[in-house]
């Protein structure tokens, strides 16, 4: 009993830790721009009621071009949650989703100015700036990138990053999966083993000359986990749930004791490497005369 509850404590322990190392995305930030433009909603309606067409057009575009602004930035702040923190490997857009969403509440802005109110383009263009920096300001409009651990101008590196960035992509799609399973415990093993899948990839960053070392793990143990992982998410609620849950716990056992090797096995081959440079050090020392 004793042990058991020793066990249990250490897995609750455990699921603590992934969840603190895992980056929540944010409920709140950006829901703000879907609020500010209902005016021009009302306005439409209104205008329409009244048979204003012109009236109506202007609204309703300014009014979808706040919308499309909204729901840009709103999934840009989301991604910039959810994948950039997860993509350290992948090389990034260089125009981002968030960018978009500055430019379109800049251009809204002016829109309604220009059409909705009827004032000049010098003033639509000072009220688009005034919009843009109050958006930068508020969200940025150039969210902070994870740092690139490759220079991409190398072409050796560029293979290595390919890599690892194919690898992590398989990692993410296993957390994806891992977030449509109920099963606290199941879930929370998923999160483990993407933890140590991300540090076998760092391991391998540092250390390139690993990348042949790791072929097979990152060519077919990534993949029969993705594969495994998405399956059992789309079927578990269909079919025998004891029995495939079992199973599906199983494999995962397996496959953390797999990931555990792994990185020991390139840990040992590390100091097996580090060992031999000293060994031809010091021959190299003893043969200058200078030990």
């Amino acid at each position: 009993m004793v042990s058991s509850g020793a066990g249990r404590l250490g897995e609750l322990l455990r699921e603590g830790v992934v969840a603190r190392e895992t980056p929540r995305a944010p409920r709140l930030r950006g829901l703000l721009l879907f609020v500010l433009p209902l005016p021009l909603l009302f306005g439409a309606l209104i205008a329409l009621g009244a048979g204003r067409l012109e009236s109506f057009l202007a609204d309703a575009s300014g009014f979808a071009l706040f919308m499309a602004a909204a729901y840009l930035t709103r999934r840009g702040i989301r991604e910039a949650h959810l994948q950039d923190r997860r993509r350290r490997f992948a090389r990034l857009p260089r125009v981002r989703l968030q960018t978009l969403g500055g430019l379109l509440v800049a251009l809204a802005t002016g829109w309604c100015v220009l059409v909705s109110l009827g004032q000049g383009a010098g003033l639509a263009l000072a009220f688009a700036a005034v919009a843009l920096l109050g958006f930068h300001l508020s969200y940025g409009l150039m969210p902070e990138a994870p740092e690139q651990p490759f220079d991409f101008s190398d072409a050796r590196a560029r293979k290595v990053a390919a890599a690892l960035a194919e690898a992590e992509q398989k990692l993410i799609e296993v957390e994806t999966a891992a977030a449509r399973i109920a099963n606290p415990e199941l879930k929370a093993r998923l999160g483990r083993i993407a933890l140590k899948g991300r540090r076998i990839l760092e391991q391998i960053a540092e250390r390139p000359t690993d990348l042949f070392r790791a072929r097979k793990f990152l060519n077919v143990y990534l993949d029969g986990v993705r594969q495994v992982t998405d399956g059992y998410a789309r079927t578990h609620r269909q079919a025998d749930v004891l029995a495939l849950e079992e199973n599906f716990r199983g494999v995962l056992v397996t496959v953390e004791e797999v990931f555990d090797e792994q990185h020991q096995r390139l840990l040992d081959s590390d100091l097996m490497d580090l060992d031999v440079r000293i060994e031809v050090l010091k021959q190299q020392l003893e043969r200058e005369g200078l030990s």
